[in-house]
């Protein structure tokens, strides 16, 4: 509902709106190569939430942390991983699989992904697994609109903080250790191919059942391809269990652990990760934890506290 002192097209809201987004635009269109569909509709989703109504103007403010994500990720197709640290690391991290977690067969050893494929399969999991895997984006999002209108967004935006941590610290090791995935040895064997996109892995049997392109689409504008290690995925809800027992949501916590659990075992299932990213996710969660909590020993606790009354 629009408040009465909500005042819509404000010099102090629209310049500083509009300059953003004709330099978002921009970087698009010259740097990126051109505005795709989602450019599209995430220009005009922001654009119509900001002059909608407060509250739709403080959904687009109190997310901020979401929209750095976002342009982050988007734009680090720009300079691919492999081209700041090469070379790629195909074998290394499959072969170590092997080594630390192989399975001994009939067949010889295999890794956690190839034992799955060839005894492990079935419809249900692979449905099951495919919706836990992607649950990494409404989950924060639905947690945060929980918080946003409980009306406890200094813990909203404490929360997206820790997302924005974890997901940028992820992103750090990813670029120092480019990491092909288990479904491009699959593919590819240990030949380096650098051209290739995004490949859903065990995933597609989710859209082969239901008749969709959900992931096949999503992978394939997948910005960071060689981005195995660490497993972002497996990392994003140890930061909701944190935020979950930091601020006593029980459900949110049993919700956490659930999804935690199944996270770990749908990345190896699908063919994105290997055990050995599962465990660089959980190191990579927990670090942030800690440099989170060194953080709120400063004035980024004041900060936040700031931004989240702001926005509330």
């Amino acid at each position: 509902m629009q408040t009465a002192t909500f005042n819509r097209f404000s010099t102090k809201n629209v310049v500083p709106f509009f300059i953003i987004a004709v330099l978002y635009t921009l970087w698009c269109h010259f740097a990126l190569g051109g505005l795709r569909g989602d450019h599209y509709l995430f220009i005009i989703g922001i654009t119509a939430l900001f002059f909608l109504a407060d509250t739709t103007r403080k959904i687009v403010l109190g997310f901020g942390f979401i929209l750095i994500y976002w342009f982050i990720f988007d734009s680090i197709r720009l300079i691919p991983n492999y081209e700041i640290n090469p070379p790629l690391n195909i074998a290394e991290p499959y072969l170590a699989e092997k080594a630390w977690f192989g399975i001994s067969t009939a067949e010889g050893i295999l890794t956690p992904n190839e034992y799955f494929d060839k005894n492990f399969t079935n419809t249900f999991l692979d449905i099951y697994t495919a919706i836990v895997y992607i649950s990494w984006i409404p989950i924060p999002l639905i947690f945060s609109f929980y918080l946003f209108f409980s009306k406890q967004r200094v813990k909203m935006v404490n929360y997206l903080f820790g997302f924005l941590m974890v997901s940028q610290l992820g992103l750090i090791f990813q670029f120092i250790y480019p990491a092909a995935p288990p479904w491009y040895v699959a593919k590819y064997g240990f030949e380096e191919n650098l051209s290739i996109p995004g490949n859903p892995g065990r995933l597609i049997e989710f859209d082969k059942y239901f008749g969709t392109h959900l992931f096949e689409g999503m992978y394939a504008l997948n910005a960071n391809v060689f981005a195995a290690i660490p497993s972002l995925h497996c990392a994003f809800p140890i930061i909701l269990i944190f935020f979950s027992y930091k601020y006593k949501f029980k459900g949110w916590l049993t919700l956490g652990i659930i999804l935690m659990f199944s996270t770990w075992f749908s990345a190896v299932y699908t063919y994105h990760h290997y055990i050995i990213d599962v465990i660089c996710g959980v190191a990579t969660a927990l670090l942030t934890v800690f440099l989170y909590q060194l953080l709120m020993k400063t004035k980024v606790k004041d900060w936040l506290e700031r931004y989240g009354k702001a926005v509330s």
